[in-house]
């Protein structure tokens, strides 16, 4: 069963809504300078908490503290690995060079296409799980905060070195 989903959030922050039929979904509420994000679904409230930076990882918990999955980034390909308690295992990556689509899927029967315009965008699914949808998401903000954060580097550097 094919269904399309859409998602929104502000231009200057970093909270999404997932709306299904006109009615909210889910929503994920990002940590202002962590890449960290509480979810709140119809089947619960979860923490995604990113540790590491040689070695980054994101660690989906749910409100017991256990561990349902293990997110692990590939920041040189930008592409992510979704690894589930149950060892069921997703690969996420960017669709196009403008990373405005990208998807979610195991190589099998399960896939999720993103696209995204100006803060906005449409999630085409066949499969009915909140918590894969709201981690092709999470991983699309957190390299959007990666990149963001190399092109403030990149400008302080430059300005850095035309004064002195």
């Amino acid at each position: 069963m094919e269904q399309v989903l859409s998602w929104r959030k502000g231009l200057f922050d970093s909270n999404y809504q997932v709306i299904n039929n006109g009615y909210l979904k889910f929503s994920i509420n990002f940590g202002s300078w962590k890449n960290t994000a509480i979810a709140t679904t119809q089947a619960g409230i979860y923490l995604l908490k990113s540790e590491g930076f040689s070695k980054p990882e994101t660690k989906i918990l749910d409100n017991q503290n256990t561990v349902l999955a293990v997110i692990t980034y590939d920041w040189l390909g930008f592409k992510a690995r979704i690894v589930f308690a149950s060892g069921e295992t997703f690969d996420w990556s960017y669709q196009n060079s403008l990373l405005s689509r990208w998807s979610l899927n195991n190589h099998k029967d399960k896939q999720i296409l993103f696209n995204a315009s100006a803060g906005s965008g449409l999630i085409h699914t066949n499969v009915d799980d909140d918590m894969l949808v709201l981690c092709g998401l999470f991983i699309r903000e957190y390299y959007s905060r990666l990149i963001f954060g190399l092109i403030i580097f990149i400008f302080c550097v430059l300005t850095f070195k035309s004064i002195f």
